[in-house]
């Protein structure tokens, strides 16, 4: 067996089957899991690598042929897939990290702290939670936090229209938002003073 066809057998083997098994057992949802698949898949990524480079670069090629070539093919195409789709098998690491994260911002917000609501309002909006992310950017905007009215703006705008979003724009233009300046200047496309 060459070179190429083993490093391929052991990208198939090594990664995306053991990330398949990992997926699928209660593993996969803990930090170790999530860091051994990790591990697993970049492993698999760099062995692709190292073929492809063997093959084009060093003019060593597969003995296996066409068939090993396309072996080499499919194992790192599956490899990336796999590597892209899942993210490493973080979903729920990050889904648990974000949960405590919300709940850490959230209390930070009802406490009273703007830059707390506004990075919270931003995570509603971002899931396209209106609702959640109004409530949420309205206390930051109205704690005086630029950016926070710049974005309930731009929100308001999106589900109510220009005429609600308008005072929004401009208490963002006077404390000096560049966006909402040049939204609200002469010959801008809200120009205030033509109304």
């Amino acid at each position: 067996m060459d070179t190429v066809m083993l490093l391929t057998l052991v990208m198939i083997l090594g990664g995306p089957v053991f990330w398949w098994v990992l997926r699928r057992t209660a593993t996969f949802n803990s930090a170790p899991g999530a860091n051994a698949s990790s591990l697993v898949m970049l492993v698999s990524l760099l062995l692709f690598i190292v073929a492809g480079l063997i093959m084009f670069f060093t003019g060593v090629d597969s003995t296996a042929g066409t068939v090993g070539r396309a072996l080499w093919l499919f194992a790192g195409l599956l490899a990336i897939w796999a590597t892209g789709k899942w993210s490493f098998a973080l979903p729920a690491i990050v889904d648990r990290w974000s949960a405590r994260h919300e709940a850490m911002l959230r209390a930070q917000a009802e406490a009273g702290n703007p830059q707390a609501a506004y990075a919270l309002g931003l995570g509603f909006k971002m899931r396209r939670d209106h609702d959640g992310a109004r409530r949420w950017l309205q206390q930051a905007a109205e704690a005086g936090l630029t950016s926070a009215q710049w974005d309930l703006g731009r929100l308001v705008e999106e589900t109510d229209g220009l005429a609600a979003a308008k005072p929004w724009f401009m208490a963002a233009a006077a404390n000096g938002h560049p966006g909402a300046q040049r939204l609200l200047a002469a010959g801008g496309p809200y120009d205030v003073a033509n109304g």
